[in-house]
């Protein structure tokens, strides 16, 4: 009987231990979709930019919603530690997604260059 007793013991804090567990689980989860559709939508958003004619890319800030994603695109030159030979034929594009849906708002940047041809 008492072996019986001390096995149902050690089982609960076993099952007490597993149930905690799953919430850090489903969190990771969702954070984890969360940067998969950040990702996904900063990723249309740079394509996009990058089929637009480099003289209509003006340097400025734009803002966008995709769903339950706010997307602000900023398109500026390039702040280099050196500089380059020739500095207008490069633009810094950053693309900041933040969740709107979260208690905890996160945001998530993504950031590319584009390179004007010569001819």
């Amino acid at each position: 009987m008492i072996e019986l007793v001390i096995s149902m013991g050690i089982l609960s804090v076993g099952l007490v231990g597993a149930m905690r567990v799953f919430p850090i689980g489903l969190r990771a989860s969702q954070r984890s979709e969360l940067n998969s559709r950040a990702a996904i939508a900063a990723q249309r958003t740079l394509e996009s930019v990058k089929l637009t004619p480099w003289s209509e890319l003006a340097e400025g800030e734009t803002a966008a919603q995709d769903g339950d994603l706010q997307l602000t695109t900023r398109v500026g030159w390039p702040d280099l530690a050196e500089p380059l030979a020739d500095p207008d034929r490069l633009k810094h594009i950053e693309v900041s997604v933040r969740s709107t849906e979260t208690p905890h708002s996160r945001t998530l940047t993504f950031v590319t260059y584009l390179r004007r041809d010569t001819s």
